[in-house]
Parts: C-alpha cells; sequence; structure tokens
C-alpha cells in the first residue's frame, strides 16, 4: 500500500513475479511498508476452492546492499513473519482464545512464544 508506506523510493512490481515486490530505501531514515493482503483464508484447506493444508502464508524482506559495477546486490539480511487472517469477530476471539492458552502454560513454555505488537514484527530468518 504505497500512499501509507513511508520512505520507499521507486517500487517496482516484477510481471512474473506476481509475490515479489522490490523498493529502495535508505537504512539512516525511518521506513514502515504497508502491506495488503487480499485472500479469505489462512487455513487453505482442499474443501475450499483448493489450496493446501498446512502450508504457511509468510511475509519475507530480504535487504540487499547495492553492488559495485557489474557486481550482483550484495544480501545483506532476512527476516520474516506469518500471516493469519481471520473475519473481523473471528480475529478478536481467535486473539483472545490464544492468550488463555499461552496463559495456562508454565513459564518456561511461555517464552517460547513471541510477545504481542501493535505492529507486525520480523523476525529474522536464519
Amino acid at each position: 500500500d504505497i500512499p501509507l508506506s513511508v520512505g520507499i523510493l521507486e517500487p517496482q512490481i516484477h510481471p512474473t513475479l506476481l509475490n515479489t515486490v522490490e523498493f529502495l530505501w535508505d537504512p539512516l531514515r525511518r521506513t514502515s511498508i504497508f502491506v495488503q493482503v487480499h485472500c479469505i483464508s489462512t487455513e487453505f484447506t482442499l474443501r475450499k476452492n483448493g489450496g493446501e493444508k498446512g502450508v504457511p502464508f509468510r511475509i519475507q524482506i530480504d535487504t540487499f546492499g547495492a553492488g559495485g559495477k557489474g557486481d550482483p546486490p550484495e544480501h545483506l539480511h532476512s527476516a520474516s513473519c506469518l500471516v493469519k487472517v481471520f473475519k473481523p469477530k473471528g480475529a478478536d476471539r481467535k486473539q483472545k482464545t490464544d492468550r488463555e492458552k499461552v496463559e495456562k502454560q508454565p513459564a518456561p513454555e511461555r517464552e517460547k512464544f513471541q510477545p504481542a505488537y501493535e505492529s507486525t514484527v520480523l523476525a529474522e530468518v536464519g
């Protein structure tokens, strides 16, 4: 969603890579990227219009430095997050039940879960 994004330059969508967007950004300036997701569900069950059950829906960000003359860009960093999509009322209910499940876990188990954030936090890809 380019109008809501801040600090990106020259966004490009490759005609054959429909799930990829490229843009330039200055790492010394504040940059925010807003992404719109158009899908009906992340459960992807075989019963509903095809799809594959159990396939995670992720957003991955790969950062590359400018390559030298004739050199390919240098890969600097990769990060990703899992995307879950729910109907508006279902999202609140799902978050509440997930939170209750985590709260019932013993302390060592609770530490395995990522805390909730107001905006999406990407985890480094190993």
